[in-house]
């Protein structure tokens, strides 16, 4: 069953809720705390189904795990994801000192995936994660504005690190399929720099390749943050039978040039709606959204990206809850 045909199940909207690490919070956990234990892993994707009661199982993310699998230093923090200190690969040279990683030995990977393992097995909703696709991945190996500079001046160096990257990704992409997860959500925010043609170029091939090695039975997502109506056609020949799209994006706008076979999964605001309205205006807009997507049955709500880790949970539940009003109680 492919995502469009699972959500057209329901007599309701589904919600797939971006939350990062609002999950620290309810368990009391700090966050290397729960990378390095799959059963601290589990029992935060057990606070969060039981707090928020989304319709989606959405573990803590590790969007660090490649380049720290990878020996880069992070800035660690307790209750934030890391990020990365250093940009260290610059030609060739560098990028050939780099190993292929085993995700089922090399770094955090083997605790992530046995997490996984443990989270699929205890529910019955889908699972759900994001992995760093392969261009934000590179641009972070070298650096964004290096990496962009290369682009130009380096093609042969880009195409190489592209290769590194995507088979990295999809390496861990494989084995996270067989730990259980049912949605899978490549993330591009880096890819928004570029044009059309160099989107087709260097980010579509890959992505398209990468999505269909994949088992049958996994849900093909696309995130890119910001504005990408410039993009929109080389997203969709992407292979993708989902699209994650930034608050700022008009989503009425955008579902009447996406076939009815690709979800579109978006876009409630995270940060003014979700952060900084009382509980009673988020229902409002929330609710507002879904009468813009009335008449688009191949619409999933979720965030326009991941909320902030200092989001009222209120706001958060109020959000969940208005998503999965009933058809026939929304209105017009």
């Amino acid at each position: 069953m492919r995502l469009h045909e699972y959500i057209a199940n329901y007599h309701r909207r589904l919600a797939f809720p971006w939350m990062a690490t609002i999950g620290l919070q309810l368990t009391g956990y700090k966050l290397r705390e729960v990378y390095l234990s799959p059963q601290k892993h589990l029992e935060l994707a057990i606070a969060m189904d039981q707090e928020f009661e989304a319709d989606f199982v959405y573990p803590l993310d590790d969007g660090a795990i490649f380049v720290e699998s990878l020996g880069l230093p992070l800035m660690q923090s307790d209750y934030d994801f890391p990020s990365t200190l250093d940009n260290p690969i610059k030609d060739s040279e560098s990028l050939s000192r780099l190993k292929r990683l085993d995700p089922y030995s090399d770094g955090r990977m083997p605790q992530y995936l046995e997490a996984l393992n443990l989270i699929s097995r205890r529910f019955d909703k889908p699972l759900a994660i994001s992995l760093q696709g392969p261009f934000t991945l590179a641009a972070e190996l070298a650096g964004v504005g290096d990496f962009a500079r290369a682009i130009i001046r380096r093609p042969d160096f880009v195409e190489e690190m592209l290769d590194y990257t995507h088979n990295l990704v999809s390496d861990y992409a494989q084995a996270v399929a067989e730990a259980g997860v049912r949605l899978l959500c490549i993330s591009e925010p880096t890819a928004v720099i570029l044009s059309p043609a160099r989107f087709e170029q260097l980010v579509v091939k890959r992505l398209r390749t990468l999505y269909d090695s994949l088992p049958e039975h996994v849900w093909r997502v696309l995130h890119i943050c910001g504005d990408t109506n410039y993009i929109m056609q080389e997203m969709l020949s992407s292979g993708v039978e989902g699209l994650s799209l930034d608050q700022v994006m008009n989503l009425p706008q955008v579902a009447q040039h996406v076939p009815e076979e690709v979800v579109i999964i978006g876009n409630l605001d995270p940060v003014y709606v979700l952060r900084e309205m009382q509980a009673s205006q988020v229902r409002q807009h929330t609710l507002e959204l879904l009468r813009s997507m009335k008449k688009y049955p191949n619409f999933l709500f979720s965030f326009g990206c991941d909320c902030t880790p200092d989001t009222p949970h209120e706001n958060l539940k109020t959000a969940i809850k208005a998503a999965q009003t009933p058809f026939s109680q929304i209105g017009d």
